[in-house]
């Protein structure tokens, strides 16, 4: 729950300073993680579906909060990155692969580009105004 408050917040603050494709983005990524939550209490591969679609949903708000300049470059490659690896995983679904949420490599492999572009968040967050 705490990404989900965490992204509405961020949708806020990006919303009123202007930077209407990055709210976007983490309102993208508010939807994505609802619908991730959603299937929790499923099991694992009931909850395939709902993860599916979080994941796409995640894809999408990492690109568009990795497509302007508003982050480092850096956060905003492993944002694109993950959104690849994501994206990739999604794919492979709908073509029928079995994949689990906790699969090896994908989609396992985006995990620690998503948490490298929240670090690359959190820095921006944290570091003094110019």
């Amino acid at each position: 729950m705490a990404l989900v408050v965490a992204a509405a917040l961020l949708t806020m603050k990006y919303q009123r300073l202007g930077n209407d494709c990055v709210a976007a983005g983490f309102l993208t990524f508010v939807a994505g993680e609802s619908l991730l939550q959603a299937g929790n209490a499923a099991g694992l591969e009931a909850s395939v579906p709902s993860y599916v679609g979080g994941i796409s949903l995640w894809a999408a708000a990492l690109v568009l909060i990795s497509a302007p300049n508003t982050f480092a470059l850096w956060t905003r490659l492993t944002g694109f990155v993950a959104a690849i690896l994501f994206a990739v995983s999604v794919g492979m679904v709908l073509w029928g692969a079995p994949l689990l949420p906790t699969s090896s490599p994908l989609p396992a492999a985006g995990y620690p580009f998503l948490v490298l572009t929240f670090i690359g968040w959190i820095w921006t967050l944290m570091k003094p105004e110019r």
